[in-house]
């Protein structure tokens, strides 16, 4: 029994290493811009315009599948035509966020909250079927569970228990429900991005202002529980737009210290941001001084990079593309910022090979630069 440990062991421990050595030769072979984009998370518009610019991965929006057969097509397309398969998300929560309501037989689905009160068996077979139907699109990234608390640090009803996106509050109430609804996609072969990172416990919509949360470290790392259990099970995870006063002066994805924290507990994972342009972290840059949209979207570029996220989502095609131009100057310009986009890079890169997007056959027909 020894010896078959231990062969198990040294084989997941060569297969590791082989994996590394790949995504280590690809990130050689590309060119500054190529790194920059692979950081990139943009809004899907057409497979022509993700291919010239070659982003890391693309949102898809619950308008988008008003035809989806015309999405299928490009997706597959635009996957046939880069040289790197892209993450393709979309944020299939259910309830208030159904992204697949205009599918058929997915006009209506079951809440967080609802599913909180079924068997992790039927959890998991529900998350399932929405995950045939994602994938028979093309779709390999879900930005979903909420790992979020029901209640506040006061005790009060938190924005995401009104919505009813919370599972619960406590590891016991939210890890079994989430890790099953995480279990539904990945039998797939879908990944999952768990949010918001360290648990959203304010009672107020953080898309439209940077919502301020007094919550003590204790509560705080209380919330960042479940993300810990669930971190093995999950891709990677969102940083929250909350800024938590016992931490920093800066929002949650801003936060240097609160990024680190997510690393600590996610080492292997993609660190994600919400879209940066979103109104609130821009209402925050525009507070210090930035007043143009291109420079509210480069703070918080550069911000973001700096406090260790790997993966910068943006709703706004056009800036997608100032940012990948500006990421790309930094690195000539500063050795500490090609080490931290190299570092983002490689995550994005083996989290891509988990799912299977990093084909040999395709890259062994394709030049990188």
């Amino acid at each position: 029994m020894k010896h078959l440990l231990l062969s198990v062991i040294l084989f997941c421990s060569s297969a590791a290493a082989a994996a590394n050595q790949q995504v280590t030769q690809i990130i050689q072979q590309m060119s500054d811009e190529q790194k920059a984009a692979q950081l990139i998370l943009v809004y899907y518009t057409t497979p022509e315009f993700v291919l010239k610019h070659e982003f890391g991965g693309v949102l898809i929006m619950q308008n988008m599948l008003k035809d989806a057969s015309k999405l299928k097509a490009g997706l597959k397309k635009m996957q046939a035509k880069s040289k790197i398969d892209l993450l393709v998300s979309i944020d299939q929560e259910g309830g208030k966020v159904n992204r697949m309501k205009r599918l058929p037989n997915w006009k209506n689905t079951p809440s967080a909250q609802t599913m909180s009160n079924w068997s992790n068996k039927r959890i998991t077979q529900h998350a399932s079927k929405m995950a045939v139907d994602l994938k028979e699109l093309g779709i390999n990234l879900n930005l979903a569970p909420v790992l979020d608390p029901s209640l506040d640090h006061t005790g009060e009803k938190a924005f995401m228990h009104k919505n009813k996106r919370s599972f619960g509050t406590g590891i016991e109430q939210i890890v079994p429900k989430a890790g099953a609804y995480i279990k539904g996609f990945t039998s797939q072969g879908i990944g999952s991005i768990s949010k918001h990172f360290p648990g959203y416990d304010v009672q107020t919509n953080s898309d439209h202002d940077v919502a301020v949360s007094k919550a003590s470290l204790k509560s705080v790392y209380k919330n960042i529980q479940p993300f810990e259990q669930l971190a093995n099970q999950a891709t990677g995870v969102m940083i929250s737009s909350i800024h938590y006063q016992q931490f920093s002066d800066a929002p949650a994805v801003m936060s240097k210290q609160m990024v680190s924290l997510a690393r600590e507990s996610h080492p292997n994972g993609i660190l994600m941001t919400d879209d940066l342009w979103g109104e609130a972290l821009r209402s925050w840059v525009k507070a210090k001084g930035n007043k143009s949209t291109n420079k509210q979207v480069l703070a918080l570029t550069k911000g973001a990079l700096e406090a260790g996220n790997d993966m910068l989502m943006i709703t706004y095609p056009e800036k997608a593309v100032l940012m990948i131009k500006a990421i790309s100057k930094w690195m000539k310009a500063d050795e500490n910022m090609r080490k931290r986009v190299n570092d983002s890079v490689f995550q994005i890169l083996i989290n891509k090979q988990n799912l299977g997007l990093l084909a040999t056959k395709k890259l062994a027909t394709k030049e990188i630069h």
